[in-house]
């Protein structure tokens, strides 16, 4: 009977986690982020791929939009490092130039540009860092 109370008290902090909710993680080791607005947008870069959500358009769904991509190498020419993937109407090009950025009331490295579905989003970003982006 003790080793079942034993057991039982080392279970039921385990039940305890694995009903709580868990905070938003569209990737493995994020490599890359960044966010904008007009509309809010975010991004993250992890292993093996590229994830943006958008908010939802006016008289759309009340629900964000989630597109994913492969993840590709960055390429940097000139101080500016992108990724692209996909192809024709379903591609994602994301450009980080060096330069602070003000976003949500942090500093961000990068002032950062996406391409998608024949719009340009601006925003900021960076490699994300314990303790900020910067």
């Amino acid at each position: 009977m003790k080793h079942l109370l034993q057991i039982a008290a080392l279970l039921l902090p385990l039940a305890a986690c694995a009903g709580a909710s868990r905070p938003y993680n569209p990737v493995s080791n994020v490599r890359y982020s960044a966010l904008g607005a007009s509309p809010y947008w975010q991004l993250v870069i992890g292993d093996d791929r590229i994830v943006i959500r958008l908010a939802p358009d006016p008289g759309a769904a009340p629900e964000p939009v989630e597109r994913i991509f492969p993840r590709t190498l960055p390429r940097t020419w000139e101080g500016v490092t992108s990724w692209h993937s996909g192809a024709d109407g379903a591609a994602i090009t994301v450009e980080a130039r060096p330069g602070p950025c003000e976003a949500s009331g942090r500093a961000w490295r990068d002032t950062v540009t996406v391409r998608l579905d024949g719009r340009e989003l601006a925003g900021c970003g960076g490699p994300l860092l314990a303790g900020g982006a910067r």
